[in-house]
């Protein structure tokens, strides 16, 4: 018996569009839509630069062998037989549909003067909850064109698409050249950034009408024991393989000799990223740097860079009772805190301070939500200003700039971690 009915990639955008149309949905046995919206956004920024974001498996649903329920944000199904139910891919496709769809509990960004100017698309993407006061002001024209903000729900191009919210934004500029001026510029943006996000295109799976029930729950059963998330950490870790750098012994060997490492769960990656940060003229810790990173590179700083968060973790531990991983506000923290550890050279008497500091620095990043959006970007920026505060500079911004409007917690939900 034939088993797959194709293995054909599917653009995005059509793809939504079947969610939306119900011609798409999940059997009911699929558990709750989970992730939370840094792992939406990093998701976005791996679409929008290209990167591979795994295969989707589906079954054509002729026979209705299961009962089945929409993707969480979209129309009910209200009786309607959908084509296809998702046997793997539900978090991925369900966070994608919120975000250009616009709905779920939190929506999405796009700086678009940010992107203007040529920075990254990591460093121009936001997201907000729904209901924060922000968010709501971005949903108008008005202030979308003031601050040229994008909503990414205008991509899909259900409200007349990137050329209507184009012409909207463009026509507020008084000056006839200007306003053309502009119109070029975003219109290249797009044909050369957003557009190709739509067309991205998922490798597909779909399993024929005719697998039969068992069938389909093994392979589901399969599908979730064993799914492995492909890792820069796995990928250097082959890549440094026929020269002598064992990166899995090297991280055994860590979490041996540090036990708090191995207490905290963390993941080796981050130690990667700090010793992207360490060992570079210009500091950077963004998937692209990492996955450059030379043997040379890792030989030299995996050390210092291993202690820097073994310290780290302690300092969390005893001097801001952050006693477990759950309890870390943000996971990324950690590496710009490791960072400087690593590269720090005081003298003993100093240490007090420095861990006094760091602390201070810690609570205001973590009360003023600094690592909600753009946290590469933002680990490199308070690396460098840390360093600086510890050499007798100025405090980072994140402490000299610190406000915190206890109202706050009023409006806070689960998903706002860091809060």
């Amino acid at each position: 018996m034939a088993i797959f009915e194709d293995t054909n990639p599917r653009k995005l955008g059509g793809l939504l569009t079947e969610i939306h149309e119900r011609a798409a949905a999940l059997p009911d046995f699929q558990r709750s839509f989970v992730w939370d919206p840094s792992a939406t956004q990093e998701l976005i920024v791996s679409i929008a630069q290209g990167y591979p974001a795994g295969s989707l498996l589906r079954l054509r649903n002729t026979h209705n062998l299961f009962a089945s329920r929409h993707f969480a944000g979209a129309p009910p199904l209200d009786g309607q037989t959908p084509t296809y139910l998702y046997l793997d891919g539900q978090q991925r496709m369900t966070s994608l549909y919120q975000a250009f769809f616009g709905v779920g509990g939190h929506r999405y960004f796009l700086k678009l003067r940010d992107l203007l100017d040529g920075k990254d698309f990591d460093d121009a993407i936001f997201h907000l909850r729904h209901d924060h006061k922000r968010a709501k002001r971005l949903s108008g024209i008005e202030a979308q064109a003031e601050d040229l903000i994008l909503p990414l729900s205008v991509l899909m191009g259900r409200t007349g698409g990137f050329m209507a919210w184009m012409f909207a934004v463009s026509k507020r500029v008084e000056d006839p050249e200007e306003r053309l001026d502009l119109q070029e510029r975003l219109t290249e943006l797009f044909e050369s950034l957003l557009g190709p996000i739509e067309v991205y295109e998922f490798p597909v799976v779909t399993l024929a009408d005719s697998t039969e029930a068992d069938a389909v729950c093994m392979i589901f059963e399969t599908l979730n024991r064993t799914g492995v998330k492909l890792t820069p950490f796995e990928l250097l870790t082959a890549r440094f393989w026929p020269q002598d750098v064992n990166l899995r012994e090297l991280w055994r060997e860590a979490k041996a000799q540090h036990p708090v490492i191995a207490d905290f769960h963390v993941d080796p990656y981050y130690v990667l990223q700090v010793v992207s940060l360490i060992s570079r003229k210009v500091p950077s810790c963004k998937r692209g740097d990492v996955l450059n990173l030379s043997v040379n590179q890792v030989n030299e700083h995996w050390g210092k860079a291993v202690r820097g968060l073994a310290i780290t973790l302690e300092v969390l531990r005893g001097d801001c009772g952050v006693l477990i991983q759950n309890w870390l506000p943000y996971n990324t923290i950690i590496v710009p805190m490791a960072a400087v550890f690593a590269v720090a050279d005081h003298a003993v008497h100093e240490e007090g301070v420095v861990r006094q500091r760091i602390a201070r620095w810690f609570w205001c990043a973590s009360l003023g939500q600094a690592y909600e959006n753009a946290p590469n970007s933002q680990a490199v920026i308070d690396f460098q200003q840390i360093n600086q505060w510890l050499a007798g500079g100025a405090p980072p911004l994140a402490v000299s700039e610190f406000k915190f409007d206890p109202t706050i917690l009023r409006r806070t939900t689960v998903r706002q971690r860091a809060l």
